[in-house]
């Protein structure tokens, strides 16, 4: 509780850091990618790159699982037009060093029809027209020595040459439909639709690049939705053409188990179609890597170090806590809070602390009032002194680090568990939505 009661925090709470599939933890980390996104690309733009903003697609049917579509684009496709044909070799005066790529940033987007099924793509802004050092050469095998570090700085900035970037769409279109093609033909993109290049020039544009979006939470795309904003706040767009988003999903199912009409809610299917739906994406995404820079790019441009992108999310997430200033600390118990949750009273107990501390009085009778109310065991909030708290922060601490561990045994076990749980979860979305045709 702040010291005029205005402000109600919390703090201590044990945090997933999922960007896939928690709708509180999400929107903490892709606020901070957005951010960060935003400021590479403009200010890339800005000295005098341009970027050039690029979104993958391919042939998908209802037939089709999440898995197979996302590891054909992401781990077997993606990587091969990073590291393959003209534009990416390093030999001086290739495609590669006359376009001056700086770097990528490349993100996931997953959506779902009622009739095409899953639609997972590739958003890509590539920075383009930076000069920097070159990388220094990797130690040969068995050779020691220490590892040099690169400078990604980029020294100079300049506008590609238009035929070298007719050249670049070319041969990146072309890799992108015969890679996706030699992976599964199923899958093969079409010439019109499987690639969309948009140049982007000025600080406007990267500014306004996402416009073709039609929603951003439930408006008209707003003219400053910029290109950071489409690569890591994809969540908060409403998918087009009758598809849902994977919170699109969730709040729904959320909304019919809370006795919600169907007809009256956006996006479609019943509880048992969302679970079935839900388990699928969840189970899929777990551990895989939503948003990928390339190495260099943070540190060229003052945000951040090359470092995992887990790491990232987790310090986002726990940053919250860590600049959380309040004045008088409540201890909720773990049992409590999670009774709060289930009762969904926690407006009803912010504002009661709230309320309490504006008349003077003591919060927490007030909250034990309202628990008791709803029939909540009371017991277990208690006002805490500011070295108890700094107490409990350290035991937790040490017990996270003495726990976290897993075995191999409990690791293996979790793992054959999860694979028959989506196992499940294919046939249940197969047999409940998308019937094999008779």
């Amino acid at each position: 509780m702040s010291p005029d009661g205005q402000q109600v925090g919390r703090k201590g709470l044990n945090r997933c850091a999922s960007v896939w599939a928690c709708p509180v933890c999400e929107a903490v980390i892709r606020g901070v990618r957005a951010s960060d996104a935003d400021k590479a690309i403009t200010e890339h733009v800005r000295r005098g790159g341009m970027v050039l903003f690029v979104t993958f697609t391919v042939r998908h049917w209802s037939n089709h699982d999440l898995e197979d579509l996302i590891r054909v684009q992401v781990r077997e496709v993606w990587k091969g037009l990073l590291q393959g044909r003209k534009w990416a070799r390093s030999e001086a005066g290739n495609l590669r060093n006359r376009l001056g790529v700086v770097g990528t940033i490349r993100v996931i987007e997953v959506t779902v029809g009622q009739v095409n099924g899953w639609h997972p793509h590739l958003h890509v802004a590539v920075l383009l027209g930076g000069v920097q050092d070159p990388k220094p050469k990797k130690l040969k095998k068995g050779v020691q020595g220490p590892r040099q570090q690169w400078d990604p700085t980029v020294r100079r900035y300049f506008t590609p040459d238009a035929e070298d970037l007719d050249a670049f769409e070319a041969e990146w279109k072309a890799a992108w439909i015969d890679g996706v093609t030699a992976a599964n033909p199923d899958f093969r993109p079409s010439a019109r639709d499987g690639v969309d290049f948009q140049r982007v020039y000025t600080v406007k544009d990267a500014a306004a690049v996402g416009k073709y979006i039609s929603k951003v939470q439930g408006t008209d795309v707003a003219s400053d939705w910029s290109v950071g904003a489409e690569l890591a706040m994809s969540h908060v767009k409403q998918a087009r053409g009758g598809n849902m988003k994977a919170m699109d999903i969730l709040f729904r199912l959320a909304a019919l188990r809370g006795g919600q009409v169907a007809d009256e809610l956006p996006g479609w299917g019943s509880i048992d179609q969302l679970l079935a739906l839900w388990a699928e994406y969840e189970l899929t995404t777990k551990g895989g890597q939503n948003m990928a820079w390339s190495e260099g790019l943070k540190r060229a441009y003052g945000i951040g170090t090359d470092d995992d992108q887990d790491a990232a999310d987790r310090q986002a997430v726990d940053a919250e806590d860590a600049g959380t200033q309040l004045d008088r600390l409540i201890h909720v118990s773990a049992r409590t809070q999670l009774e709060i949750g289930r009762k969904r009273v926690m407006v009803e107990v912010n504002e009661a602390a709230r309320d309490a501390v504006k008349r003077e009085e003591d919060p927490v009778i007030a909250v034990r009032a309202v628990l008791a109310l709803v029939g909540i065991d009371s017991m277990g909030v208690w006002e805490l002194s500011h070295d108890a708290d700094e107490a409990k922060w350290k035991a937790a601490a040490e017990n996270a680090a003495v726990s976290s561990g897993e075995s191999e045994h409990a690791r293996a076990e979790r793992r054959e568990q999860e694979a028959t749980d989506l196992n499940q979860a294919r046939g249940d979305r197969k047999r409940l939505i998308w019937k094999p045709q008779e």
